[in-house]
């Protein structure tokens, strides 16, 4: 069995990107639905694309990774981009909510914890939500079984359809639910079942 995940390597190699220099689709698609000049929290940044795309429109950006390596190459970015990022380092299962959100992103994530740490954190994550604000949240399903390289690291594969129940009482602005195959650097492929939610708090 691998020690490490492999985006541990890449986050490591500053000439590379380990899934893509840009955001992901749908915060490319839908950010102009998000309130300006907002305050934003990127969950499980690793390099920081959404977070670097969030702070060049003139947002407040907090955002952490697990990873120490994806964190030194996010700020590396950032620096090289003349943005300002609170980029910091911590795991999902000891964050602690501070501050409430405008808008809170969390792309391929969530499905890695236990099951009940997802959770916890998937209901501080909505109360730390101004009203008015979004969550913006992409994992994967059970719809395909993890790939055997992340398997070791992914604990809980959501079913189809438990992301958008969650958001129960919230407005759904967006919703996708699908499979799709991805390759990274030294030629990994994989495939994927994804399901991707934008919600918004009305309450």
């Amino acid at each position: 069995m691998q020690e490490k995940p492999f985006w541990e390597q890449t986050y490591a190699d500053l000439d590379v990107s380990t899934f893509s220099k840009e955001p992901t689709v749908d915060v490319k698609e839908f950010y102009g639905l998000f309130p300006k000049n907002a305050r934003v929290l990127d969950v499980g940044c690793g390099e920081g694309r959404n977070a670097i795309f969030m702070a060049s429109l003139g947002n407040d950006v907090d955002a952490f990774d697990i990873s120490e390596n994806g964190i030194r190459k996010a700020k590396y970015i950032a620096v090289q981009k003349g943005l300002h990022i609170n980029y910091f380092c911590c795991d999902l299962e000891t964050f602690v909510f501070e501050k409430e959100y405008d808008i809170i992103l969390s792309h391929g994530v969530l499905h890695l914890p236990y099951k009940n740490i997802r959770d916890k954190f998937m209901e501080d994550m909505k109360a730390h939500t101004k009203a008015g604000g979004y969550n913006a949240v992409g994992i994967f399903t059970n719809r395909c079984p993890a790939t055997p390289d992340n398997a070791p690291y992914t604990h809980s594969l959501f079913n189809v359809g438990e992301l958008p129940e969650k958001y129960r009482g919230w407005e759904i602005v967006h919703h996708l639910e699908g499979t799709f195959t991805d390759t990274h650097p030294g030629d990994i492929h994989h495939e994927h079942a994804f399901e991707r939610v934008i919600a918004k708090r009305i309450l």
